[in-house]
């Protein structure tokens, strides 16, 4: 009995160790490698097709639209309300040249039932226009008064005038050709400028100049055509009457001046206007 039982463990423990075996075989044989011999198919992405979005239907009919354009119009805008404004200024004040307004400040764009409205000007600040002036102005609606403003405004008045080319001394005879004509900003200037063309007659200079200086009137004088003591011819006329005397001049005068005038004859006094050089005219 013990010979049999001792046969059955022995025969059990080799089943045992030839199973194991059998697993470790299995597990160490090599992984099979894949076929290199056939190609790999490439993957070809296809376009996305987007589709457009559809247009989206309007929101407003035909009427409403008209009604928004209508409303637009009717809105008075600092665009619309600045050409107004310069025409109004530049007639009330006989500006010439091209006239310029920049607000300085905000302008709220308000409802004018209609569009029937128009812009008077009250006053500006200074008169005499500045680079920065306030003007004062009234808007009417249909002749109704809407209301009254004041904004700050940049001036510009734009002019020709002539300015001196080159080193021009006291003393000497001008005229316009002696200087060049340039478009600038007058308001800018503190002097008053001869504008192109304004320079007309015999003047001279009363001080010295240098290139680039605008000229103005403080800077020449009217060239006498009659000094104190020269004889003068003197006309004198009255209707179609006219006479002829000699005369002596008491004081200077420029073409144009009023001066005072002796007769050689009698030394009578009298004004005479001055007309060319040494030759006056009495109008009686």
């Amino acid at each position: 009995m013990k010979n049999t039982l001792l046969s059955i463990s022995l025969l059990g423990a080799t089943l045992s160790i030839g199973t194991v075996y059998a697993g470790l075989e299995l597990l160490l044989q090599p992984i099979p490698q894949p076929d290199n011999s056939q190609k790999t198919k490439s993957v070809v992405a296809k376009p996305v097709v987007v589709q457009p979005i559809a247009q989206l239907p309007k929101s407003l009919d035909q009427k409403e639209a008209d009604e928004l354009a209508q409303a637009e119009t009717n809105l008075l805008t600092i665009d619309k309300l600045i050409p107004e404004l310069t025409n109004r200024i530049q007639e009330q004040q006989h500006l010439k040249g091209t006239f310029k307004l920049t607000p300085r400040e905000r302008w709220k764009p308000f409802y004018v039932p209609g569009g029937d409205w128009r812009v008077e000007v009250v006053e500006t600040v200074p008169s005499r226009l500045g680079p920065v002036s306030i003007v004062q102005f009234k808007v009417y609606v249909s002749e109704k008064l809407i209301g009254v403003w004041k904004q700050s405004f940049k001036c510009q008045l734009f002019q020709d005038i002539l300015v001196c080319d080159d080193n021009l001394q006291r003393g000497v005879p001008v005229t316009e050709s002696d200087f060049s004509i340039r478009n600038v900003d007058v308001i800018q200037l503190r002097q008053r400028p001869i504008l192109a063309g304004e320079l007309k007659g015999r003047h001279q200079l009363r001080q010295y100049l240098n290139p680039g200086v605008p000229l103005s009137w403080r800077h020449i004088t009217s060239i006498p055509l009659v000094r104190r003591g020269d004889i003068v011819d003197v006309i004198a006329t009255e209707g179609a009457l006219m006479i002829s005397l000699k005369g002596k001049a008491i004081e200077d005068g420029a073409d144009g001046d009023m001066i005072r005038v002796s007769n050689l004859s009698t030394s009578k006094k009298f004004q005479a206007q001055v007309v060319d050089d040494k030759k006056v005219r009495v109008i009686f």
